[in-house]
């Protein structure tokens, strides 16, 4: 079977994820010292985190481009500027529920037509966790994001109750076209709302066959397409191939000059690769400071605790000879994935270099803070005044 270049940028797009989470596995579970990105780094969640802190928290210090703020980036310029390109070639979750329909397709299971009138859902779903996230309770929504439930699969962590909403979607699949994507998705939600008003638009022709949209995986009526195609569209430009009648079929249109497919396709690697692996190279290095002098610091055990992503961190520090000697954390409701990291990285970088001045983990942004507020709070109660 000959692959187009949509597939063999979703396999390879799958492919990068799929590696990238079981190195990560490997590395929190300390059997290598090395990653290649972390889990938040992964996840077009993760960088919205890190903006909320930045404009609703006082003490946060921008710093540059982490990968995950890098990566929700890409996302948002390549949505705007040139549609759901993101949906429809690179995440994981579409590509796996395009599998699974071929699968179905192959089992001869009977395709089930669903309405369209539920793809408002998403729009009412992405307020919902806009609004919990502004509350600060962002951690009531991690558990159920399938997202982080297919991320978590390749790490090696437990199942959660996103790993059922994913199973879901995957059985769901063999049946119909991008159930998901279509009426549930946040981030597809926000996706088109930026194609809404971009430049880019997918033109209708002069064909009215409507052979084009036969086999659209977002199940596309043509009877919803009257000069170009609604913003519910995923970009995947298989309706782009050109007319079977040799007519005027669908066609790309940027500011209303048409485009071509392979100039379109590159222009939007480039600008979410770009974003993504240029970005951080920004970032500053912050400056090591010792927490405190010496002197100042009364050896003991001491309790502290900061406000993380799933709300209070606790932690036990020890202090003998005038340094930290261990952190111990104590309980935690933080986003399994995400504080495995923090924690014993951080822990780490702080007994190491008596430093609590320390860069957040790259889509951990509040958990990480969370952690070494805690640890701060620990040690001020060891000062001797």
């Amino acid at each position: 079977m000959k692959l187009n270049i949509r597939s063999k940028i979703q396999i390879t797009a799958t492919l990068i994820v799929i590696i990238s989470c079981l190195f990560y596995g490997l590395y929190i579970g300390g059997i290598i010292d090395f990653r290649i990105v972390s889990i938040g780094d992964l996840n077009p969640y993760g960088g919205w985190s890190a903006l909320k802190a930045f404009f609703t928290d006082l003490s946060y210090r921008w710093k540059g481009f982490s990968r995950s703020i890098a990566l929700t980036a890409g996302i948002t310029a390549a949505s705007f500027l040139m549609g759901r390109f993101f949906c429809g070639y690179i995440c994981p979750i579409g590509a796996m529920q395009d599998f699974f329909k071929f699968a179905g397709n192959k089992l001869r299971l009977k395709e089930i037509k669903f309405s369209d009138k539920p793809e408002l859902l998403k729009y009412l779903v992405l307020i919902i966790i806009i609004v919990l996230s502004i509350l600060g309770m962002g951690n009531l929504i991690s558990p159920l994001s399938p997202w982080l439930a297919y991320l978590n699969i390749f790490v090696g962590l437990r199942l959660q109750t996103g790993t059922l909403i994913l199973l879901l979607i995957i059985l769901v699949s063999l049946i119909g076209r991008r159930i998901f994507c279509r009426y549930f998705c946040p981030l597809g939600a926000f996706q088109s709302l930026l194609y809404a008003i971009g430049p880019v638009k997918i033109k209708k022709g002069t064909c009215d066959c409507s052979y084009c949209l036969k086999n659209c995986p977002v199940s596309m009526d043509f009877n919803r397409v009257e000069k170009e195609i609604p913003p519910e569209c995923i970009n995947c430009l298989k309706c782009v191939n050109g007319c079977i009648k040799g007519k005027e079929g669908f066609s790309i249109s940027f500011n209303n000059k048409k485009i071509k497919k392979s100039a379109y396709i590159s222009i939007c690697i480039l600008i979410i690769a770009g974003s993504y692996i240029l970005l951080p190279l920004t970032a500053s290095n912050s400056s090591v400071q010792a927490i405190t002098s010496i002197t100042h610091i009364k050896d003991g055990t001491y309790e502290g605790f900061g406000l993380g992503f799933g709300g209070r961190i606790n932690t036990e520090v020890t202090i003998k000879d005038n340094r930290i000697t261990s952190i111990k954390i104590l309980s935690h409701s933080e986003t399994e994935g995400y504080y495995e990291e923090v924690f014993r990285d951080l822990s780490y970088e702080i007994t190491e270099s008596q430093n609590l001045n320390l860069d957040a983990i790259s889509g951990a942004t509040s958990t990480s803070r969370g952690f070494l507020n805690s640890v701060r709070d620990a040690v001020n109660k060891s000062l001797i005044e």
